[in-house]
């Protein structure tokens, strides 16, 4: 019985579905509402599937509606197709992006020489991966910046956590060293513990419509999960695809809410650079390398000395620098 209403109803929106002539009706109406021929199955099933606004619509393909939703091919094209009229898919000019260019900004990583490694900092409106052996410092970084956010931006945090590696006693003594409340400052920091793949995408996802005033979004680490659930070449491809996908919506929430996105990556070895420079590399592949704006990888020296390497930015240079994790947080090394 189920099966023959979604049916008819399929075959209704074919047939009936059309653009409501006033574009200015999503104001009023959800997107879906105000598109005659959507019946409240076919609603249902985008909404669930998280298309349910203009925007997801217009930026989807004909094959996730169709394979997601359960929906018509022709359906689909209609829907896509109104969406995107009504949706800004972003042709600019140069100059608009000069002018957006200039509206990002800097976060401090609290050492001098690590600022001027990244001409100020990490960047607003793009991701940055820190990627390193185990014990090197990346999460040490994270706390860091956690907390500089709060100072400098006065925005929250987002911080999705995969090896159970988010320490409040940490954020309490960085806190500390630079005059802050500790407890102020831990209420401002969203944390998810992901278990899974799956739940680190949906938990991602989540807290972006629940935190308000984003300023930094933390993924730790962003493959731990991917590596241990997709072993072998046989599963590569999903995994890829699935990475991808996750990256993508982080790229885009950090545009849209002009906030940092920060990745920290495990390494691998890499046979063929056995003499020759940094025996490790991030993984991930070519997926992760083409997402993220700015790639550090990080090194662990004696003690408290660590090295960063920046090894992709489209602006900045290559380059390298010396830097300390102490009890108060990152700083400069003091030789």
């Amino acid at each position: 019985m189920a099966k023959a209403q979604d049916k008819k109803e399929e075959m209704v929106v074919e047939k009936e579905i059309q653009p409501k002539k006033d574009k200015n009706l999503s104001s009023e109406k959800s997107f879906l509402e105000s598109i005659s021929g959507i019946g409240p199955t076919t609603k249902k099933r985008l909404e669930e599937a998280g298309y349910g606004s203009k925007e997801a619509i217009a930026l989807a393909t004909r094959a996730q509606l169709t394979e997601i939703s359960g929906i018509a091919e022709k359906t689909a094209s209609i829907l896509i197709s109104e969406a995107r009229a009504r949706f800004d898919l972003g042709l600019k000019k140069g100059t608009e992006f000069e002018t957006a260019a200039r509206s990002r900004q800097k976060l401090t990583t609290s050492s001098k020489v690590f600022d001027e490694l990244l001409a100020g900092g990490f960047e607003t409106g793009s991701i940055t991966e820190i990627a390193g052996e185990n014990g090197c410092g990346k999460t040490q970084i994270a706390h860091q910046m956690a907390v500089n956010c709060i100072k400098y931006f006065d925005r929250d945090v987002i911080w999705i956590d995969t090896e159970g590696t988010f320490r409040f006693n940490r954020i309490v003594q960085v806190a500390q060293a630079m005059d802050l409340d500790p407890d102020s400052v831990l209420s401002r920091i969203t944390v998810g513990r992901a278990y899974n793949s799956e739940h680190q995408m949906a938990l991602t996802e989540e807290a972006i419509t629940t935190v308000p005033n984003v300023g930094l979004i933390i993924v730790d680490s962003l493959m731990a999960h991917f590596r241990s659930e997709f072993a072998g070449r046989a599963t590569l491809a999903e995994r890829q695809q699935l990475i991808g996908k996750h990256l993508s919506f982080i790229a885009k929430q950090t545009e849209m809410l002009n906030c940092v996105g920060l990745v920290t990556n495990q390494v691998s070895a890499k046979p063929d650079a056995l003499f020759f420079g940094d025996p490790n590399k991030p993984v991930g592949g070519n997926v992760v390398g083409h997402t993220v704006t700015t790639r550090l990888m990080i090194r662990k020296g004696k003690d408290i000395k660590r090295t960063a390497t920046l090894t992709k930015n489209p602006e900045l240079p290559d380059g390298k620098i010396e830097f300390a994790i102490t009890s108060e947080g990152v700083r400069d090394f003091k030789k």
